[in-house]
């Protein structure tokens, strides 16, 4: 793209002020736009629909429409519109959740000459995808043109490949006595030569093929073995070629009769070449054009189309046919209804469309120049016309239904096969939701997201039906301290009865603005707990896992003074714990978090501390009294046999710092002695006792 041509743009962002700020930012940089400001799902179909656009710039925390839902609409409705998002957040996560829902890139808020870098990139590669597609029409075009030139060539040609044919020509078929070149695919060569000649053609054949590529153009002359069993001369060159993109051996012979031959049938039987050729076309029952018409014109339609142009097929598919037609009509009346639903379509069908019968009971149409919301619209209706139409065979009557998906033919489509498989991808999703009769192709969401959004609807499943589960798992002591510790476990039932992680829930949680929520649930069953279990005399303490969503939440800590006085529990009786990397990740946040838990009376820890380069550059910052330190230290010491010197100089250093350390991961006897002599407060892990519903250790035991 010239950077002096006007970019059409459109803009989604709350703030219109901003949205103006980024037009008039582009034009100080010299790239002239037109902009719209797009602030609905209504709006953006209606600009999408209308004209072609260059490229979306959105902001990441945008409402009236979020950019996930204004990518998958892009999609929807088949358009290339590579899109940008902006973002206030100065972290690495808002750029990899903008990649995972589509985005191009993501660059940060004010960051301009980022910006316009980004927006020349991606501007170039839509000039380049579009060049390409360009140049795929014209490949298209001239595989067509050399497919008919083979057709109809009065030259016998035919392609062969490990010793069978894959194509022959109507002339080469009727060299061979055959009525038709289908009859000649995947046939063996051998069948088609009389066996005296046989090791003569394998012989030539294994030399040929050998030289490869050097092999110059060979004549090859046996006694062909004809369909009706005679033999006949042949005499054909044999040259190295390619067909299908397959590597293969061209058969040749010049000058046969087989166009002239068919010409002079038709002639003799009173018919027109062009009614020969329209008859090629038609669909014997319904008089409509059949399946290889429709592929044929949709892909014309397809080369054709230019960036301001937008046509839509219908794949209409008549709902349980054999069960309800064949079954009441047999097949002789099947056809006569096939005929009478034809006629329906056809009066439905406006000036320019192509109807066609596609299968034994689906039809297709192509639409004229249209938009996609018109054409759903459409074809609502016209499934309700073909419920309310009453089918009459031989004084029986009855009445159908139909499924109808659509796909979009516009600049982005690249074969009529493929707006075919979309179409009756959507007529499956019809099936499925058994909502409407009619849809419009849904591009696939990756196997990621999908996880993610059924983890996401699993997650609020079990907040609105109370499926969340608490863990207990004991802490003790190595030093013979009296604290009474347990470290709370949440498990999510899912809709397949099954415990999840929240290693597999949280981040789509937090994505989805509940992680504050979900914690919040957490802390108030907790609590209770606590509460009831601390009434029959236990001192019992519990750690309590907090997100990166609730460490930046500044109403956490007043929160927490509420709820504790409700349950009537003590502040101490209760350390919440966060992952370092969220603590670094916020050290503001995390720094306010710990402060207001000092003065609450209750504490802050650390988990899964010592992997980032400088973690005690976090401590500096955020003096948390409690730090577990990463699990994969005590892993590594058990299961790798390390040296324990990594884990024990880092505990050597938290103890310097007067931290409380917790090592985890206990799994087998081994590393206590290490640990003992490492001066590690305490441990926990399976090999003391697996995650239990309740908190029933005896940590008198221990003592």
């Amino acid at each position: 793209m010239n950077p002096n041509d006007t970019i059409r743009l459109l803009i989604l962002n709350d703030s219109q002020a901003e949205a103006e700020r980024l037009i008039s930012m582009l034009h100080n940089a010299g790239r002239p736009n037109r902009a719209q400001h797009v602030t609905s799902d209504e709006s953006l179909t209606k600009l999408l629909e209308e004209q072609a656009w260059d490229i979306l710039i959105a902001h990441d925390q945008t409402q009236n429409l979020t950019p996930a839902a204004a990518i998958q609409q892009i999609r929807r409705l088949n358009k290339d519109v590579p899109s940008i998002l902006l973002t206030d957040d100065e972290t690495s996560q808002a750029i990899v959740e903008g990649l995972k829902i589509g985005a191009a890139d993501v660059v940060r808020l004010d960051e301009d000459q980022h910006l316009l870098l980004v927006i020349s990139r991606e501007l170039a590669n839509r000039a380049q995808r579009h060049e390409k597609r360009i140049a795929d029409r014209r490949l298209r075009e001239s595989e067509r043109r050399s497919q008919s030139l083979l057709d109809s060539s009065r030259d016998a040609i035919a392609y062969v490949q490990d010793g069978l044919y894959l194509y022959a020509n109507e002339s080469f078929a009727e060299l061979f006595g055959y009525d038709d070149k289908d009859d000649i695919d995947c046939m063996p060569i051998m069948d088609m030569v009389a066996e005296s000649d046989h090791a003569k053609l394998k012989e030539f054949l294994k030399e040929f093929t050998l030289k490869g590529l050097d092999a110059e153009s060979s004549t090859l002359s046996f006694k062909g073995l004809r369909h009706d069993g005679s033999q006949t001369d042949v005499s054909l060159e044999v040259a190295h070629a390619s067909y299908d993109d397959e590597p293969c051996l061209q058969f040749l012979t010049r000058g046969t009769r087989a166009a002239a031959t068919a010409a002079a049938a038709a002639a003799a039987a009173g018919i027109s070449a062009k009614e020969l050729e329209e008859a090629k076309w038609k669909d014997n029952v319904t008089g409509l054009y059949n399946r290889s018409y429709l592929l044929a014109h949709a892909d014309k339609i397809i080369d054709g189309m230019s960036d301001d142009q937008s046509r839509c097929l219908l794949y209409i598919d008549i709902d349980d046919f054999a069960e309800t037609v064949q079954a009441k009509l047999g097949m002789a009346g099947a056809d006569a209804a096939l005929e009478d639903l034809a006629q329906l379509l056809s009066r439905e069908a406006a000036e320019g469309e192509t109807l066609a019968r596609f299968g034994d009971n689906t039809f297709t149409l192509l639409t004229g120049n249209t938009t996609a919301t018109e054409t759903v619209n459409r074809a609502q209706k016209l499934c309700s016309t073909i419920a309310e139409h009453i089918v009459e065979v031989n004084s029986k009557t009855l009445q159908l239904s139909a499924t109808i998906g659509i796909s979009v033919l516009n600049e982005n489509s690249s074969s009529a096969e493929q707006v075919i498989e979309q179409a009756m991808t959507a007529a499956d999703q019809v099936r499925e939701s058994e909502e409407t009769s009619a849809l419009l192709y849904e591009p696939p969401v990756s196997a990621e997201e999908k996880q993610e959004r059924d983890m996401l609807k699993d997650v609020q499943h079990a907040l609105d039906n109370d499926l969340f589960r608490l863990l207990f798992q004991p802490i003790i002591s190595l030093r013979g301290s009296d604290e009474e510790y347990y470290e709370v476990l949440l498990r999510l039932l899912n809709s397949d009865q099954k415990e999840v992680s929240p290693n597999e829930f949280i981040e789509a949680a937090h994505q989805a603005g509940i992680g504050i929520k979900i914690d919040r649930w957490v802390i108030l069953e907790a609590i209770k707990l606590l509460s009831e279990h601390r009434t029959r005399g236990n001192k019992t303490k519990l750690i309590l896992n907090l997100n990166s969503a609730s460490i930046c939440d500044s109403s956490l800590v007043a929160w927490l003074g509420v709820a504790f006085k409700a349950a009537g529990l003590p502040p101490d009786a209760v350390v919440f714990q966060a992952q370092e990397v969220d603590i670094t990740n916020h050290l503001n946040a995390a720094k306010a978090l710990n402060t207001g838990l000092e003065k609450l009376g209750s504490k802050l820890a650390i988990c899964n501390f010592g992997c980032s380069l400088n973690p005690f550059n976090t401590l500096k910052h955020v003096n948390a009294a409690f730090i577990k330190v990463d699990g994969s230290f005590t892993q590594d010491v058990q299961s790798k046999s390390e040296s324990p010197e990594s884990l024990t100089q880092l505990l050597e250093q938290l103890h310097e710092a007067d931290k409380i350390t917790i090592v985890p991961f206990v799994e087998n006897a081994s590393v206590l002695s290490t640990l003992w002599q490492a001066g590690v407060h305490y441990i926990q892990g399976h090999y003391l006792q697996e995650p239990t519903q309740s908190m029933s250790y005896d940590f008198n035991m221990e003592g």
